[in-house]
């Protein structure tokens, strides 16, 4: 602020000296145009030419500036010289005029004002002008301007210094409540997430805001990794119970074919194990991905296509027949913004479940269709369907209808809300389940 309002007193002041000049030139070229009327009045045409009679008023005038040295001149058109000094300076391509011209040139040592003022005289046989030139030096009038300039930024010195104090008190007055909130952040514990108890000014009361939906934010993110790393630690933690237990159980059985059949029941254990395990950890990546990895505008069909020619590439040993439609036209792009990876994930898990759930033959139908300002990515299988009313309860993490892990949907849900879409559930024309994400559609030229 201190630097923003000296470049402007120093602007102020150069408009203020400009100003001082001009008002000092105008205050003494009145006394010089009031000298040279009183001059002229006083010149007359005698029968042996031009003759002038220098009255006191005007010596008066002149001399009310005691400091400044004074020279005159009285000349014809021709340039004779009725009276005063006759080496006077004039501006270039002067023409005598009843208009005062005033010009300023360094003559006899010092900076001096010059008037040049003229009148036409006739009569008697007599028709010509007499000009008249008068210089004053600078002195008194340079004198007044920098009285005038002194006294003004002296003014703007002490405008400016209360400026500065009121500036100064309003912004400590203003941020004083910053110091709070500082200090109650420095002392807070870690697992302290409260919000910060302090009334601020309107000035800082949006950043106030702002730190308490940070901290709520962080409390909530927390509060879902820890319920997350629970869900996890028990899933695991009982997988891999009911896996040793199986593994001992085969291990104590003296019958050959009791003991193969705990390996082979080990054996789909550990499956269930490896699944679940993987399945957490796609989880917990759509959920970090969510935090770090803003959405790209895509095209939807384009991404669906890529997405499931990996996925069917996974599970061409299973009896299944796949198939992906769109009712856009051949030309038509519809974008979306997507994270590729969670709808490579969203359609594994969707292909997996229909898979685990279903009986073979499988047949998986992928439909991306639009309507309005909505694209629909539609995901039918033949499988056995989900009754209506459990729905809400097969998108919950760890939730499940048989022996799967209750992670699939869950997934596909965290999906959804991840791009801010819309997740149906009914039931397929094969009369198995289908899942329909609802996008927003956005323009193709927007980022």
């Amino acid at each position: 602020m201190a630097v923003g309002f000296a470049i402007i007193l120093v602007s102020i002041a150069v408009g203020i000296w400009s100003y001082a000049r001009d008002a000092a030139n105008h205050s003494y070229d009145r006394l010089l145009s009031g000298a040279a009327f009183a001059i002229l009045e006083r010149t007359l045409v005698t029968p042996t030419g031009p003759s002038v009679e220098i009255p006191y008023s005007a010596l008066e005038l002149i001399g009310l500036a005691e400091s400044d040295r004074v020279f005159y001149r009285i000349f014809t058109a021709n340039g004779k010289t009725l009276t005063g000094s006759g080496n006077l300076p004039q501006p270039e391509q002067y023409k005598p005029s009843d208009q005062p011209v005033f010009f300023d040139t360094h003559y006899s040592g010092e900076d001096v004002r010059f008037l040049l003022q003229g009148r036409f005289l006739a009569g008697a046989g007599y028709g010509d002008w007499v000009v008249v030139q008068i210089g004053q030096t600078r002195i008194a009038r340079d004198a007044f301007a920098r009285e005038m300039m002194i006294n003004a930024i002296a003014l703007l010195l002490l405008v400016t210094a209360i400026g500065l104090g009121f500036v100064w008190f309003g912004i400590n007055r203003a941020l004083s409540p910053l110091i709070g909130i500082e200090r109650q952040l420095r002392h807070r514990e870690p697992t302290d997430f409260s919000p910060i108890q302090i009334t601020p000014p309107r000035e800082v009361a949006s950043l106030t805001r702002s730190i308490n939906g940070l901290i709520l934010r962080h409390k909530k993110s927390l509060d879902n990794a820890q319920a997350f790393i629970a869900d996890v630690a028990h899933q695991t933690r009982t997988s891999l119970g009911a896996l040793q237990g199986l593994l001992e159980s085969a291990s104590r059985q003296s019958d050959a074919d009791q003991q193969q059949a705990r390996i082979k029941q080990a054996e789909e254990q550990a499956q269930r194990t490896i699944r679940l395990t993987n399945q957490l950890l796609s989880h917990a990546m759509i959920i970090h991905r969510a935090d770090n990895t803003p959405l790209a505008r895509k095209v939807l069909i384009d991404v669906v296509r890529t997405a499931f020619g990996d996925i069917i590439r996974d599970y061409l040993k299973y009896d299944t027949e796949f198939s992906i439609e769109s009712d856009l036209a051949a030309d038509e792009q519809v974008f979306v913004m997507l994270d590729e990876i969670g709808i490579r994930e969203a359609l594994r898990n969707l292909v997996d479940n229909a898979i685990k759930h279903g009986k073979a033959p499988h047949k998986i139908d992928i439909l991306v269709r639009k309507s309005g300002e909505k694209c629909h990515l539609i995901v039918d299988d033949n499988g056995p369907g989900i009754d209506v009313g459990k729905h809400a309860s097969v998108l919950e993490r760890f939730s499940s209808l048989s022996t799967g892990t209750g992670l699939g949907l869950a997934i596909v849900n965290a999906v959804a809300e991840r791009h801010h879409a819309e997740l149906i559930l009914g039931q397929s024309p094969a009369g198995g389940l289908r899942v329909e994400m609802v996008f927003p559609v956005v323009e193709g030229g927007q980022e």
